[in-house]
């Protein structure tokens, strides 16, 4: 915007001030209304369009400070910045004067020369930190519409997956019956096509609730072998294919954790799967859980894949990010496995963390609180599950 556009606020009850002042503002191109008081000046903002105020201190009726602090608290009027104006020896006056909500403040007697740049530093500054403010409100936006969008794509795909999936089990056992291998094949096509969508559907909404806050739990109390039969049972065919055989190295199959069974059975299952996704054939994943020094469970996914560089580590644990993200990369998935797994550590007030080194493999480690951890009868005391799972933890 031109300075011949920019309309300025004069406040000064010293005639001589406000004439100087005006002459000055008038010479740069400015659009100047002046008022001899805060009282004045504060109505003729309701009536008009400024895009600054100088304003001075010490005025009667309504002075500087007063003045400000009632421009910040108008809805309509509180972007507008404020100059304030000072010949006060007062050594707090210009603490004062920012506390009110004063932009920049000028002191007299007036450096005229250095008026006008001083003006258009502001006016520059408030241009600025606008135009910042639309681009946050676009961004703020347009994640909102990002979450809701895939909220309700979530839930509306679910049905129509579950209906695919269901009819297509069907098929595949009548194929079966009939010996029909090249028919069944196809059938599982479609089932595992239709599994795989409803499960990243279901990531996409799970990472949606994440983004509006910690994600909701269903507690439970379940022993940590079942977690990993339920984690590892569902990804059977992808270990097979892999060639991997995951060694399990637990303090207790029975100790009981007070969690979301389905959550954190998921977040070990994405550990684990990407261990799979990102390394050669035969990888060696070990899957580890022990209780630290302080009580807490750590449970531990170790590969000896390829690891990740240092610099990429916050880069894989960012939503919809893998390194490679191309469309010609060989690797499926969202690159919502390691945020999801971090949104579930956290819901259940816990932590995430991956240590790696290149060509010597990851180790992702979700430690779950004390206070969540239980015993079950007959099971080895914490203190010798501490010892024998320290090396893991």
């Amino acid at each position: 915007m031109s300075d011949s556009a920019r309309m300025v606020l004069l406040a000064d009850d010293d005639p001589v001030m406000r004439e100087l002042a005006s002459a000055k503002l008038k010479e740069a191109g400015y659009s100047v209304t002046t008022a001899e008081d805060g009282a004045e000046a504060l109505a003729l903002l309701k009536q008009m369009d400024a895009d600054l105020v100088i304003s001075d201190i010490d005025m009667p009726n309504m002075n500087g400070y007063e003045l400000t602090e009632a421009i910040r608290k108008d809805e309509t009027l509180c972007e507008i910045p404020v100059m304030v104006i000072t010949a006060s020896d007062q050594s707090d006056a210009v603490d004062r004067a920012f506390a009110s909500g004063a932009t920049s403040f000028l002191a007299k007697p007036m450096n005229w020369s250095l008026f006008h740049h001083a003006v258009k530093f502001v006016l520059r500054a408030s241009d600025d930190r606008r135009d910042l403010k639309a681009a946050k409100d676009q961004a703020e936006a347009g994640a909102r519409f990002k979450d809701s969008l895939m909220s309700v794509m979530s839930h509306e795909l679910r049905t129509p997956l579950n209906a695919i999936i269901g009819f297509g089990q069907i098929l595949a056992e009548r194929f079966d019956q009939q010996q029909d291998n090249m028919h069944n094949e196809y059938a599982e096509y479609i089932i595992d096509g239709g599994r795989r969508l409803l499960n990243s559907v279901s990531d996409m909404l799970l990472a949606s609730d994440a983004r509006s806050g910690p994600i909701g739990i269903n507690e439970t109390d379940v022993c940590l072998g079942d977690i990993m039969e339920e984690a590892l049972g569902s990804i059977e065919k992808t270990l097979r294919l892999a060639e991997v055989t995951p060694v399990q190295r637990l303090c207790s199959e029975n100790l009981e954790i007070c969690c979301d069974r389905g959550l954190v059975a998921k977040a070990v299952r994405k550990l684990v799967d990407n261990s799979v996704k990102f390394s050669p054939k035969g990888v060696s994943v070990v899957i580890g859980a022990a209780l630290t020094r302080s009580g807490d469970l750590a449970i531990v996914v170790k590969d000896n894949g390829p690891g990740v560089k240092p610099e990429l580590l916050d880069k894989v644990t960012a939503p919809f990010e893998q390194i490679d993200m191309s469309f010609q990369r060989s690797r499926e998935g969202l690159g919502l496995g390691l945020p999801l797994v971090q949104a579930i550590a956290k819901a259940h007030g816990g932590s995430f963390r991956i240590d790696s080194v290149v060509n010597e493999g990851t180790r992702a480690i979700i430690v779950l609180p004390s206070r969540r951890v239980q015993e079950m009868p007959g099971s080895m005391p914490k203190q010798i599950k501490q010892e024998q799972g320290r090396e893991v933890a």
